[in-house]
């Protein structure tokens, strides 16, 4: 069936050459352009996949006028649109039979708009999911929902780990979209609008760790942010870290009479433990930002009169 690809990240990556696979080839592609922060990048791969198959392809942060009529020109049943992030105007839909169909990481309504899992994991959810809706022109992620597929977050998932699973979720809602629409079965279902919720767009900036939080709450921000996300961070001697892996602190139950959150309470081979607001963590592994080589914090950590900003 004809249909044209609109994505990028691995998530994309992954979708599309899943389909493939499957012998479902994209008439035409548009490729995400990375940002300049991002560590892992797709594109390259996304683009030497379309060009082994001879597909047309343009590599793209934004779609443009030519690239609308480029749609237009196929005329195809509907777009697979998986890790795009700008806006697509959704009056292309009226040259396709069933529309742009896209993939969000939530179980929409909730959490519409921007990092649904990084948010997620920051909140404490315990369950997220994939959602697949049409692409409307009203409010952000409130199309009509094709179907969905909830996911798991283990109390110790970092963002890598349910990253995954949104991954495996996405391809299994896209090869069974591809079943359902060639028999006939898709079924459509509004959003209820009085459980939506809404997200901010999060920079890396916003990753720093405020050590009076509870221990509860610094331990989500880390595993929300963690590899290949930019990262939670923090200061030491000046230098900032980035926050690549920790767990709950083994001494998180101590009752404290004299607490300063940020201290490091202990040093093993297992990490650092340091002190929040209320409990502990313990970061066994991170990263100075301006080396970009990740390591064991007792690297730089050598005493327990530290205290990281």
């Amino acid at each position: 069936m004809d249909f044209v690809f609109i994505g990028g990240t691995y998530r994309g990556w992954k979708t599309l050459t899943s389909l493939i696979d499957g012998g479902y080839v994209p008439k035409l592609a548009f490729i995400l352009k990375e940002d300049d922060h991002e560590v892992e990048r797709y594109s390259e791969r996304i683009a030497a996949a379309a060009r082994e198959l001879r597909i047309p392809f343009r590599v793209t942060k934004a779609l443009n006028e030519d690239d609308y009529r480029a749609i237009r020109g196929t005329c195809p049943e509907f777009a697979v649109v998986c890790g795009w992030r700008t806006i697509i105007d959704p009056s292309i839909s009226a040259c396709m039979k069933l529309g742009l169909v896209a993939a969000h990481d939530s179980l929409l309504p909730r959490y519409r708009g921007f990092a649904p899992i990084n948010w997620a994991i920051i909140n404490g959810e315990t369950e997220t999911g994939v959602t697949l809706f049409l692409i409307g022109d009203g409010e952000v992620d409130s199309g009509d929902i094709i179907d969905r597929e909830k996911v798991a977050i283990g109390p110790h998932d970092h963002a890598r780990d349910v990253y995954e699973k949104i991954t495996e979720a996405t391809v299994s809602l896209y090869t069974r979209l591809f079943r359902q629409y060639a028999a006939g079965s898709i079924a459509l279902t509004k959003q209820n609008e009085a459980e939506a919720t809404y997200t901010c767009k999060r920079s890396p900036e916003d990753g720093r760790i405020d050590w009076t939080k509870s221990d509860t709450d610094v331990y989500n921000l880390i595993r929300a942010l963690a590899h290949p996300y930019p990262g939670a961070y923090c200061f030491l001697n000046g230098k900032r870290f980035r926050v690549r892996r920790a767990s709950p602190g083994a001494m998180r139950g101590r009752l404290y009479a004299g607490r300063i959150p940020g201290k490091v309470i202990r040093i093993d081979g297992n990490g650092i433990e340091v002190l929040c607001g209320t409990g502990s963590v313990t970061i066994t592994e991170w990263q100075e930002e301006a080396s970009g080589t990740p390591g064991p914090p007792s690297a730089q950590v050598r005493s327990i009169t530290t205290t990281l900003q």
